[in-house]
């Protein structure tokens, strides 16, 4: 192996060392940034990579879809023990149909009026 290929796996080894580092930071709970920089990378960079491989790109997804599930799962447990807040934001994103502020009625766009001006 001549040399030049032998910095190309020395670079894929450590871009791979990077990325799992960047996943495991994730994993425990930090954000993009803090996960990128614990990695030794920029927060670019995982932008980069996240466009590049398809695989990594749904792994930090699949990390993210869990928070938010976990996040679900809080607020649920928050409202169903009577915390209002909690309910309501559940009902108004949950339930919108029935929950909402402000109701719109619908008015025909053929309605003809007519207007009498006096002096």
């Amino acid at each position: 192996m001549n040399k030049r290929e032998l910095a190309k796996i020395s670079t894929q080894s450590t871009r791979n060392l990077q990325k799992e580092a960047f996943i495991k930071n994730l994993k425990a709970g930090v954000t993009i940034k803090d996960a990128s920089t614990a990695a030794g990378i920029d927060r670019t960079t995982v932008w980069l990579w996240r466009k590049k491989w398809k695989s990594f790109n749904n792994k930090v997804l699949a990390i993210i879809d869990s928070r938010t599930q976990t996040v679900e799962d809080a607020l649920y447990a928050s409202a169903t023990k009577g915390n209002v807040a909690a309910q309501i934001f559940w009902l108004k994103n949950r339930a919108k149909d029935r929950w909402k502020d402000k109701f719109e009625y619908g008015v025909p766009e053929d309605i003809n009026v007519k207007v009498k001006f006096t002096e």
